[in-house]
């Protein structure tokens, strides 16, 4: 994710400034860019509208809204179930890994602040 979190400045100059909780827009870009898929293209709309898709689909099941690191797992995995990367059952062990991890993640990093 360290690719994603680095566009934040290019966002900036768009003048659409890439926050945590709108970098899931991206992951389908990074994965065809990972993948070395074309960004742009029939190929590239689909798996951008499919990973989309996915987050609006599971928006509300996972609070995808106050949890954007799982918002952008979400994405990410949609785009490899669009290019048939990953199966469907794959994915959901990836996303269940995921789900129960990253809320211990930042629980650990609030942890270590009030430590200080």
């Amino acid at each position: 994710m360290l690719d994603a979190c680095d566009t934040e400045p290019f966002g900036i100059l768009t003048g659409h400034p890439i926050t945590e909780a709108n970098l899931f827009h991206l992951a389908p870009l990074i994965c065809l860019k990972f993948r070395g898929r074309k960004t742009r293209g029939p190929e590239a709309k689909r798996v951008i509208e499919t990973a989309l898709a996915n987050y609006v689909a599971n928006s509300d099941q996972h609070g995808l809204e106050s949890r954007p690191l799982l918002a952008f797992v979400l994405c990410y995995l949609g785009a490899h179930l669009a290019l048939d990367l990953l199966n469907e059952q794959e994915a959901e062990v990836i996303l269940n890994y995921c789900e129960g991890h990253l809320d211990d993640q930042g629980e650990e990093e609030e942890d270590e602040e009030d430590e200080e």
